[in-house]
Formats: structure tokens, sequence, C-alpha cells
């Protein structure tokens, strides 16, 4: 498709092997263009050994260099999911492997505690995580090849480059259309995923969601995300009448043997937005101590001083840890205060958890704390 016509309500298209465009008439559209990798506006990103993981034909280009070019050091341009995960990767086939970037997660997505067990598991794998490294450029060493990476803290020998530095909203052929962006620069909808012409849905990483804690629009390009919207712009392109009320921001993912978990809002953002922060963080055991297995779990909750309404939680450890997270985003959901989520009555026995969970321990001694507190 190379164009929308929505007073005519019918669509360009072009066939790919023969070039010829032709007009299909619609009744109702649903936009899903996705999304695409962001760029770095530098020398040498167009050289052949830098490579994005975005879509399935560059990972399938990525796995045939790494099998046929036998590569010993890779340098990754930020520390998203994408990176942390290609981290693992690397090291399982013996690359040494640098991840520059100035946090962990695409802006920051990591509570300070949180975001230091990630770098000391990726530092024990033998990951070295480089912050506040600015890219200046890709120099070319081989003909046609990045041989090191150029930065404001170093140089760094390269036989391949990870760019993970994130998306960006495939929008051009719906802003061409009329159709409008919201302050994210994605696409805006409603609780209906319908955009302001009529007749014109959006799903997916195009366009943009509720955060459903802060209430504004934020751009969340996640798998779960995109397919809930898509369901709902499908039911309602078809006639039905269903909403999607939102996000929280819910996410898990596993670096190495780290297992991470995050729902609502950080502290700092939960403070840009007026609230008035408590925060709670406890270290726990996975299991009843005993039983084989038991490890660590760190637990950070993020709480309303004023009404005591759990605004978000991260979670990380390496037995169990990232399942739980959800279901504190239950408790974020639902408003709970922190005392209503410390008299939740949780399933135990020794194999799962402690006979007081790690998430009851730390809704317990935030509650505890803020009794004493004025509010």
């Amino acid at each position: 498709m190379v164009g929308i016509n929505p007073g005519a309500k019918n669509l360009r298209v072009r066939n790919l092997e023969s070039g010829k465009e032709t007009e299909e008439p619609y009744d109702r559209l649903i936009i899903a263009t996705g999304a695409r990798p962001r760029e770095l506006n530098l020398p040498g990103t167009d050289l052949s050994n830098v490579f994005r993981v975005k879509f399935l034909e560059e990972a399938i280009r990525l796995k045939k260099f790494l099998d046929t070019e036998k590569p010993a050091r890779a340098v990754s341009i930020g520390a998203g999911f994408i990176a942390l995960e290609m981290a693992e990767a690397f090291r399982g086939r013996g690359l040494e492997n640098t991840i520059l970037h100035n946090d962990l997660l695409p802006g920051g997505k990591l509570e300070p505690e949180i975001g230091e067990l990630v770098r000391k598991e990726l530092e024990e794998h033998g990951v070295k995580f480089v912050p506040n490294a600015v890219v200046k450029e890709f120099k070319e060493g081989a003909p046609g090849r990045v041989g090191e990476v150029v930065t404001t803290g170093g140089n760094y020998p390269a036989d391949l480059v990870l760019l993970s530095v994130g998306v960006v909203p495939e929008v051009k052929l719906a802003k061409d259309a009329g159709v409008a962006l919201g302050p994210t620069g994605a696409i805006a909808v409603n609780e209906r995923q319908e955009t302001n012409l009529p007749g014109i849905y959006a799903a997916g990483d195009c366009c943009e969601v509720k955060n459903r804690v802060s209430g504004r629009p934020v751009y969340l390009p996640l798998g779960d995300v995109a397919n809930k919207q898509g369901w709902v712009a499908g039911e309602n392109a078809a006639g039905g009448k269903v909403t999607y009320p939102g996000v929280l921001g819910s996410a898990q993912f596993k670096c190495f043997d780290l297992e991470i978990g995050q729902t609502g809002l950080l502290a700092q953002e939960a403070e840009k937005l007026g609230f008035s922060v408590h925060t709670q963080l406890i270290e726990d055991a996975s299991r009843t101590r005993i039983y084989p297995g038991s490890r660590p779990i760190l637990v950070k909750l993020i709480i309303d001083r004023k009404s005591h309404v759990l605004l978000g939680a991260q979670i990380a450890g390496k037995d169990g840890a990232a399942l739980r997270i959800n279901t504190l985003a239950v408790a974020v959901y639902n408003q709970m205060k922190i005392e209503q989520l410390a008299e939740v009555d949780f399933a135990y026995a020794p194999p799962f958890s402690p006979a007081i969970d790690p998430i009851l321990v730390a809704a317990r001694a935030a509650a505890k704390e803020m009794a004493g507190e004025k509010t």
C-alpha cells in the first residue's frame, strides 16, 4: 500500500512484482504499519557488519554473519530488551560483548537498585557495560565494515555492531492521509482505537496508548499491547462496541539468569506527575529458605503518600521473580491501597514461596512505615 484517500475511501496499492499501481476500495480501514528501528545519524551506520534485529530478515542476516564470519567482538549500542537478550546470545557463542549506553533500558526504565543488579549480572557473565559513552562515529576497518566504534569515552574495536536504540512509529502513510498524530509522535487513537478520520482505526506499534496510572498518552511498542489493540480495532471495525482501557507499562525480561519485572510508574515518573512518593525496598527469599533452589528476590514498591495507592513496582531475582510482577500489576490496575495489598491471602508452599511472600513482606513494611507518616 502506497497511499490512502479517506475522502474517496480507497487505497493505492502497488504490485511488488510488476510495479503496477491500482486503487482498492474500503469500508473501514485498520492501520497497523508498526515501527522501524531508530537510526543514528552518524557515519558508518550503513556498513555491512552493522545490524538491527527489529525484523526477521535482519536477524537471519545476523545469524548468517555469525555462522560464516566467526566474529570475536560485538559492540552493542543501547541497552534495551534486545541488547540485553542479545548479550546472552553473543556470550553463548563466545563473543566478547561491550554495551555502550547512558543507562539500562530505553529512557532508564529501571529503578536504580534493580539496574545495579542487571549491571552486576552482565559483569558476572563477562559483558562490559560502558555508561555515558556517546557514540560519535563507526570507523571503517576492513573495506565496507566497521572496525572500531568511536565514543566520547574511548574507542572500542568491533567485528560487528548491534544498533539497539529503540524504535519509532511508522506513521508516514497515515500522516500523509490526514490521520492525526499524538504528543508521542505516534498515531492518536481513542479507547475504541479510532483515529480522527471516520472509519479508520489504528493498532500496534504505530499508535500510542493511554497509561492508566498517569492518564497520559504513551508510546509502548510491546507485542502484548499490539495484540490487545488489534483485537479492539478489529472488532470495532466489524461493527462491535469494545474498548481498550490502556496500559500500566507492565513488562518482564531475562538477563542471563536474572529475571526482571516491572509495572506502573517509576518513582521519578510519579514525582514528575505531582505525586508525593513513598518507596519501599526489601530483599527476601523466593522460597522457604531451607528449600533447595531458594534465591534472593528484590522488591521495590512505589506508593502515593497521600492516598496510599500503589503506583508501580519492580522485581528482580533468579527464581520466580518475573511472574510475581503480574500480581503487582493487578494491584496497580485496581488502584489498591498498600494496606489492602498487605492483607491479600496468598497461597503458600515451600517449593514456591516463603510463608509470607516477598510481595507481602514489602507491602507490610510499607504500610507500617506509612502509618507513622503525616499525610
